[in-house]
């Protein structure tokens, strides 16, 4: 079921429109911490920077990287179009998401995301924030991958009164490293 069709609880298979649900298991089985990593598995999306497939440059003047690193989860273009509005629990936002706090990603490719408010014509990728249950839980996780970088993330939910009040935590120590090759032109 998703809300992004129609605003409304709609089970997927009812829906006429170009949607992808990404899980939290399909989140953790790829690696996939935001767009710039999720986005390389899911059909009819591209993402530029480190480990992309597409500059994201084309019809430009001039070659200027700065708004790239500034936002790099809009550093994307849906249906070959443009880069797809981000949006929290279903509110456009300019933060970008990170998979330690969020449950699942709908990404609606399309014209059809206008219909239902202000909507890129590429699309919207849509981040769900786990909320607190009524049930304990907790989860840690490190990542460390084969350049040194090293993620922590603790996700702590936790009933107060049963039934009326539940709280949840996270928490996310980030340490990316990477490894680039120096260019050179050898003539």
């Amino acid at each position: 079921e998703t809300l992004a069709g129609t605003r409304v609880r709609t089970n997927l298979d009812d829906l006429a429109s170009s949607i992808s649900v990404v899980t939290k298991k399909f989140l953790r089985d790829t690696a996939s911490f935001g767009n710039q990593e999720l986005l390389n598995y899911t059909p009819n999306t591209e993402v530029s920077g480190i480990g992309g497939n597409f500059s994201g440059f084309a019809g430009q003047k001039s070659f200027n990287e700065s708004q790239k690193l500034i936002n790099p989860g809009n550093n994307n273009r849906v249906r070959g179009l443009d880069a797809a509005d981000n949006t929290r629990d279903l509110f456009l936002t300019d933060i970008p998401w990170d998979s330690f706090n969020v449950g699942r990603v709908d990404i609606q490719r399309g014209p059809n995301s206008i219909l239902f408010g202000v909507g890129s014509p590429a699309g919207i990728i849509n981040a769900s924030i786990n909320d607190a249950t009524f049930k304990r839980a907790y989860r840690f996780e490190n990542v460390i991958d084969e350049y040194g970088s090293l993620r922590d993330s603790l996700d702590l939910n936790q009933v107060l009164l049963k039934g009326t009040l539940a709280i949840r935590l996270g928490y996310l120590d980030d340490r990316k490293k990477f490894q680039q090759k120096q260019a050179y032109n050898d003539q």
